[in-house]
């Protein structure tokens, strides 16, 4: 169910349910997709999984915490202590109205610490369950940054490439290097193969990511990591 379909009436009484969060971000993925990749696939994802689970889905908030792609155009920004004042915010808002179970669905590596700083602030004073996930963290393959895993599940999500896709070079580095080195990224703006790409592998990762979202609700949140 989606709670931007519904009415205060039908509201009130859904909060037994789990409530379903998407954070996206409006942010550059090389020439070759659109500056919405963020939102799209986390969207697609949560919008499957609403077929197959009785959720509440709510609205996405589509505009996250940029740090890396800053230098290219369209990398539209907000601060950390915004992203994570507004998300407390929200989730004490859904506290307020009885909800005390929330998956959190994360389409952009940005929002991850805000979000979380934001629900273990809340933490200490309220009683709920949260389930944050990065959906990368939930396919087998390693994802770069709007390479061929990417752009394949943007096809998938509806998406379309805006270019040609084109190989460049970038670098692999030891830990998380601060400030962001400037060849981490291709002079395009992305990192990793863009060589197979292609709607059909998108809708594999498809299946196998909600397939693991359906399974995180099963566990009531908490799925345990086998080897």
């Amino acid at each position: 169910m989606y709670a931007q379909d519904i009415s205060w009436e039908e509201f009130k009484p859904q909060k037994g349910k789990v409530a379903v969060l998407v954070f996206g971000a409006m942010e550059p993925h090389g020439k070759h997709l659109p500056l919405s990749v963020d939102n799209i696939i986390p969207w697609e994802l949560a919008g499957r999984l609403e077929k197959q689970r009785d959720i509440l889905l709510f609205p996405p908030i589509n505009f996250g915490y940029l740090y890396s792609m800053k230098k290219f155009p369209g990398a539209i920004s907000v601060s950390f202590d915004s992203l994570k004042n507004y998300s407390r915010d929200i989730f004490a808002s859904l506290l307020k109205e009885g909800f005390s179970r929330f998956l959190i669905i994360i389409g952009h590596g940005g929002n991850t610490a805000p979000v979380k700083y934001a629900l273990r602030e809340l933490s200490e004073s309220n009683k709920f369950r949260a389930c944050l996930v990065e959906w990368w963290t939930l396919i087998k393959e390693d994802a770069g940054h709007a390479d061929e895993i990417e752009a394949s599940l943007a096809l998938a999500a509806g998406g379309t490439l805006r270019a040609k896709p084109v190989q460049e070079k970038s670098k692999d580095y030891v830990g998380e290097i601060i400030p962001t080195p400037d060849d981490l990224f291709t002079p395009s703006g992305y990192h990793g193969k863009i060589g197979n790409i292609s709607k059909e592998r998108g809708e594999k990762m498809m299946e196998e990511i909600v397939e693991k979202f359906a399974k995180i609700l099963d566990a009531d949140l908490q799925l345990e990591r086998k080897e």
